[in-house]
């Protein structure tokens, strides 16, 4: 009895004893299943995927950082610097590192996320922005974005003393410019890519190639570059160097400035050209913008009209009829052409000059811009010889200069054209030129009737200062022949002694050039009271240096070209021979013989004093700066030069002071009416007024003027007097 109660309990125990072997060895086959895939995970991240892991990994703490190329400059043809870059800084994040834990290599715990409002925060405080605006950018699904760009240097130290996790600087290059030339040079974006004029045109010269480095982060957010990663150094971009003159742009812009002014213009151009070569010593567009300053771009603004914009050319186009009548022999200097009193009916239409002319020489129809003779002329010389001599001028076709955005303007052929054509255009009108087309062509009568290609950009440099490519001038064809560019010169030439373009002279020298008035052409249709007033001329006129072109867009304070575009000739021509020692050289070198030329040019050891009545003192100080003189401020007002100490026009020797005197200003002065005064009287009267006075014709009286009665005139403006019995 005993035997079988053992033997009854002893069975519960084995079966017992069986479970906990049964539940060791699950134990234990789980736990080397376990362990058998912790091994072969590990196997599969350390020896199957470890490429792709080490990826990620990577993806964590490294990051690539861009190395900014440095954008070549660009100069003008002395070597000034128009456009440069330099340096400045900005700001990255990697939005990444405030999103979610993240565990780097050779750390044990992962890193909590940071915290992205402190960023904002001292972010909004430096640059005076909301701290949303930075907040939105740090919680974008990116790995980099761009927090502040082109900080400088000064801040951007405030920034990194900061140590603001997550927060990356890069230095940067940014474009600085001596704001001229506007027009011509463009400007670039903030990524430095050329947007405008030669900055766009010249891009892939100027912006090189950025390189790249390899940074990595450590465990508290700092970056350093990765040694075992290879460096791509940039490659710095080329430089230009154009054929502007600085010093001849920067007085162009101010005269073209004041010029506008003075003639209540909507807008105003002038280039200036080398006649021998095609360079381009100028070219001036205003109102213009500043170049360092974004927000004043406009469309309208940065436009380059001199090359973009085709006008109706009005009298400057009368070059075409006087050439081919005189190489074609049709018309000599004397001979004479009946002016019809000033009406002229011709296919139903009639044809007026501002002057009643009867019968008079070529040469004075000319002088006095006679647009019936010009008519007549023009068909003594017939349709296909008309247009050949046009079109060998360039007309109706692109110059060809190295400027993005020009066009060729309009003449049509022949078979398009009507009966009234060929007398219209004779005068300007049914043709549309550009301001540097217009150029051109006076600038090829002054070079004894070859044309030149312009250009503008002289040589691209390597960084290294070394000639990659070279321009130089280029002839495109024979105009005309030499003699007859000798004689048309000399019609020009008398335009300006005693026609309609006086106040285009300059003192010292001989100047030839035409003036032209033509009507707006709008939609195709004229609009009343809109005008383009022109003076396009050249000097000195037996071998001519420079041509020159002024044109005004809409000017209100009367609108012939000899009003208001003449006397911005005068005073560009006379400050750049007065200021350019290699204009100067040059003029001088071509004189074969004592002339008025030469003896004027070895007078300028000594200098003209300047007109500064009505600028302000910055004004003043730097035109008389330019003039080689100094200044001598005799009272502590402030406002504009209302006298000064030396009369203008006088020749004093290099660097005198000039003492000047300052008021606020007066309100602007209006014409009076000077006809029906004697000459005397007249004279003083204007020359109170601090005008130059110009006097035309014979006879007691003044039989007209300009500017005309109740016109605003500034300190300096030109008056012209026509005198008669």
């Amino acid at each position: 009895m005993r035997e079988r109660d053992q033997h009854t309990a002893s069975a519960p125990e084995k079966s017992q004893e069986k479970e906990q072997k049964l539940r060791t060895l699950i134990v234990l086959g789980a736990l080397f299943l376990f362990v058998g895939l912790i091994v072969l995970r590990l196997m599969t991240v350390q020896v199957v995927n470890s490429s792709e892991y080490q990826v990620r990994a990577k993806k964590q703490y490294e990051f690539r950082s861009p190395m900014s190329a440095t954008r070549g400059a660009v100069y003008d043809r002395d070597m000034q610097k128009l456009a440069t870059s330099i340096t400045l800084v900005s700001f990255a994040a990697d939005p990444k590192i405030f999103d979610k834990p993240e565990k780097r290599p050779g750390e044990k715990k992962e890193r909590k996320p940071e915290n992205p409002e402190r960023v904002a925060d001292s972010l909004a405080k430096i640059f005076g922005k909301n701290r949303d605006y930075y907040l939105k950018k740090l919680k974008e699904k990116s790995r980099f974005v761009w927090l502040e760009r082109n900080v400088r240097v000064d801040v951007a130290k405030r920034v990194s003393g900061m140590h603001l996790p997550g927060v990356h600087s890069f230095r940067e290059q940014n474009r600085y410019y001596e704001n001229l030339a506007a027009q011509v040079i463009g400007f670039t974006d903030r990524d430095n890519n050329g947007i405008s004029g030669v900055e766009k045109q010249f891009d892939a010269d100027l912006r090189g190639k950025d390189g790249l480095i390899v940074m990595q982060r450590t465990a508290t957010g700092k970056a350093y570059p990765a040694v075992d990663k290879p460096l791509v150094e940039p490659v710095d971009g080329n430089s230009v160097q154009l054929t502007i003159d600085m010093n001849i742009q920067a007085i162009v812009e101010a005269e073209l400035k004041r010029g506008i002014v003075a003639a209540g213009a909507q807008a105003g151009i002038a280039i200036v050209m080398d006649v021998r070569t095609g360079e381009i010593l100028a070219m001036s567009n205003q109102p213009d913008f500043d170049m360092n300053n974004k927000s004043t771009y406009g469309a309208d603004l940065v436009r380059n009209r001199a090359i973009t914009d085709s006008y109706e050319p009005g009298s400057t186009f009368k070059l075409v009829m006087a050439t081919a009548a005189t190489d074609l022999g049709i018309r000599k200097a004397e001979d004479r052409v009946f002016a019809e009193n000033g009406q002229y009916r011709i296919f139903g239409h009639t044809i007026q000059d501002h002057e009643k002319l009867g019968n008079v020489s070529f040469k004075m129809a000319i002088a006095h811009s006679s647009n019936i003779i010009a008519a007549k002329t023009a068909m003594d010389i017939g349709q296909g010889k008309f247009y050949e001599y046009a079109r060998a001028f360039g007309f109706g076709e692109k110059t060809g200069i190295d400027l993005i955005g020009e066009v060729g303007g309009r003449l049509k052929p022949v078979n398009n054209w009507g009966k009234t054509t060929l007398p219209w255009m004779a005068q300007g009108y049914e043709v549309l030129v550009t301001p540097l087309q217009i150029l051109c062509a006076y600038a090829a009568l002054a070079n004894d009737g070859v044309l030149m290609k312009p250009y503008i950009v002289k040589r691209v440099l390597s960084p290294s200062g070394d000639v990659i490519k070279e321009n130089s001038p280029v002839e495109v064809r024979e105009v005309m022949k030499s003699r007859t560019a000798s004689s048309v010169r000399s019609y020009f030439k008398t335009v300006v002694d005693s026609g309609t373009g006086m106040a285009a002279a300059i003192e010292g020298l001989d100047v030839g050039g035409k003036t032209g008035t033509a009507q707006q052409l709008i939609g195709g249709n004229y609009r009343t009271g809109s005008y383009v007033s022109t003076f396009v001329g050249f000097f000195p006129v037996n071998q001519p240096e420079v041509a020159t072109i002024v044109m005004m867009i809409n000017p209100t304070n009367g609108y012939y070209g000899s009003m208001v575009s003449a006397p911005v000739f005068s005073k560009i021509g006379g400050r750049i021979v007065t200021t350019s020692e290699q204009i100067r050289k040059r003029i001088a070198s071509t004189e074969l013989k004592p002339s008025k030329e030469s003896i004027y040019l070895d007078s300028v050891k000594t200098v003209i004093v300047p007109n500064v009545r009505g600028l302000t003192a910055d004004e003043a100080k730097s035109l008389l700066k330019l003039h080689n003189l100094d200044y001598k401020k005799i009272n502590d007002d402030d406002g504009v030069v209302v006298a000064q100490g030396v009369a203008a026009g006088k020749r004093v020797a290099l660097w005198t002071k000039v003492p000047i005197e300052f008021a606020q200003p007066e309100s602007e002065s209006k014409m009076p009416n000077l006809v029906g005064l004697g000459a005397d009287r007249a004279v003083a009267t204007v020359e109170q007024l601090g005008l130059r006075v110009r006097i035309s014709g014979a006879g007691g009286k003044v039989a007209s003027q300009w500017p005309q009665t109740g016109a605003k005139v500034a300190d300096g403006q030109s008056c012209i007097l026509r005198m008669s019995n």
